[in-house]
């Protein structure tokens, strides 16, 4: 009576292990490649396009507004933040800080496609205060 018992706890076991052993192997991540975006050739002007963003997307809620979660992108202080805070970088602007929060960071939940394009643009012609 003993032998059996200890037969169908083997048994549970590998079945036990059998199924643990699936689920593992069948757990895979795969990391989205994003393609680094093609820059535009139309100038992108800070203030009448960038500016913008900011006040629909990111001072809606006083998010990133004077006093709050850095930068601060308010329409006077944007230009100055993001540069003191090396939100930027011409020479990769695919690496800026800004962008990559917009398109695939904690930010592209509120940044549309087409905003994070523009921020790519602006920076890759050298984030002028324009």
């Amino acid at each position: 009576m003993m032998k059996l018992s200890n037969c169908k706890k083997a048994a549970r076991m590998a079945f036990a292990g059998v199924i643990l052993m699936t689920l593992v192997s069948a757990c895979e991540y795969e990391y989205a490649e994003f393609p680094e975006p093609v820059p535009s050739e139309v100038e992108v002007k800070f203030s009448t396009e960038i500016i913008p963003i900011f006040v629909s997307s990111c001072n809606s809620s006083s998010c990133h507004g004077t006093g709050a979660v850095p930068p601060d992108l308010t329409p006077a202080n944007a230009y100055n933040s993001l540069i003191e805070l090396s939100q930027v970088d011409t020479a990769n602007p695919a690496n800026s800080i800004l962008y990559k929060k917009m398109s695939t960071g904690s930010m592209a939940q509120f940044s549309t496609a087409a905003q994070a394009q523009a921020v790519f643009d602006w920076i890759s012609q050298g984030a002028k205060n324009n």
